[in-house]
């Protein structure tokens, strides 16, 4: 088939990951026109038919790899080696570890054209960690071959603590005496057939700061040289909805309330609720989210949020999957080297929902 000369991109799974990530680049696609989409869906199914029609729609072009089945069903399609001759920025949305599991797959010639690979979750050896925009400046110093976006928990962790800065993470060396997080984790996804668990799990502590969680974010920090004083727990309950994490901040000094909620307020990517359930806050993503996902990092509900001089506490929910996708656009749009500018961070803030 016809191709357009654009730069491209490289989106390998169109799950519940792939496919919201896909669309959200398609719809820049359309407004920049400055790069183009290539998806690979892995072993077509028909089940999966009208989700690969959707985003053909939207400007796609799906790929065959010799044995997804594309060809079969797809009469307008392109070969994986053509589409890679065009592409400089590979995503691979696949399931949890298989990004891992591929890294030597990609160190061969046939991806000798793309400049950076990009994971998002759990892919723990897929590269330094990324999360925008509290470590932007890690890739305007440089542009790693591997980068794992964030977990969708690290965002929430993250976009809770930026309750205490003005600007910068490197502000918490000043004022955060210790952060500590409980994560209540969902058990199943909502787009999987997941098996519950019977009733809450213990996930037990790996070192003395707690769970992995607090690992990950001091991982993620690494990459602009700060380290915080952080602990973390975790228990998984039987619920198919959103992951809610606990937080408790102990401050050196005083700040003041208003202050806490007029940063959670501005900040473009933090939204907030007055609804006190995670399935009731789901419902309102589902009903009023473009695709009915929340693309912000963290829903913070107004009830919960305490702040009594030295102390912050309160809940953040996780919008499972969709809070990592503005930090993969914008590594994206790094590797592909175009600026990411008003349009693009102006249409990706009005997908976030400032109120829930």
């Amino acid at each position: 088939m016809k191709i357009q000369t654009l730069p491209g991109i490289y989106i390998r799974g169109i799950g519940v990951i792939g496919w919201p990530l896909a669309s959200l680049l398609l719809i820049l696609q359309e407004k920049l026109k400055q790069f183009q989409v290539y998806i690979e869906p892995y072993r077509l199914k028909r089940s999966e038919f009208p989700a690969v029609l959707s985003l053909l729609e939207k400007g796609a072009i799906v790929v065959d790899t010799g044995d997804n089945h594309v060809s079969e069903f797809f009469p307008d399609f392109i070969f994986k080696k053509n589409a890679l001759e065009e592409c400089l920025v590979l995503c691979d949305c696949s399931p949890p570890g298989v990004a891992d599991s591929r890294i030597a797959e990609y160190d061969t010639s046939e991806y000798s054209k793309i400049r950076m690979f990009i994971a998002q979750g759990s892919e723990h050896r897929f590269g330094p960690q990324f999360l925008y925009p509290d470590t932007r400046t890690f890739l305007d110093r440089e542009l790693p071959k591997f980068l794992h976006v964030s977990t969708c928990n690290t965002h929430t962790l993250a976009g809770s603590l930026r309750l205490l800065i003005e600007e910068s993470p490197k502000e918490l060396e000043s004022i955060l005496e210790e952060a500590d997080f409980l994560v209540i984790r969902r058990d199943a996804d909502m787009a999987k057939d997941d098996p519950h668990v019977t009733g809450p799990l213990l996930v037990k502590p790996e070192a003395e700061w707690g769970t992995h969680h607090s690992r990950l974010l001091n991982e993620l920090y690494s990459q602009i040289h700060l380290k915080i004083p952080v602990i973390s727990s975790s228990v998984t309950i039987n619920s198919p909805y959103m992951h809610l994490v606990r937080f408790r901040f102990r401050l050196k000094k005083n700040l003041k309330r208003e202050t806490v909620f007029q940063r959670l307020v501005n900040d473009p990517y933090l939204s907030t609720t007055d609804l006190i359930s995670t399935n009731s806050i789901f419902s309102s993503g589902r009903d009023r989210g473009l695709y009915g996902r929340i693309f912000s990092h963290a829903v913070i509900p107004f009830g919960s949020l305490e702040v009594l001089d030295r102390e912050v506490r309160g809940y953040a929910a996780t919008p499972g999957d969709s809070n990592v996708h503005v930090s993969t656009i914008y590594a994206v749009f790094r590797a592909l080297e175009i600026e990411f500018g008003p349009v693009a961070e102006s249409f990706l803030q009005s997908i976030v929902l400032q109120e829930i």
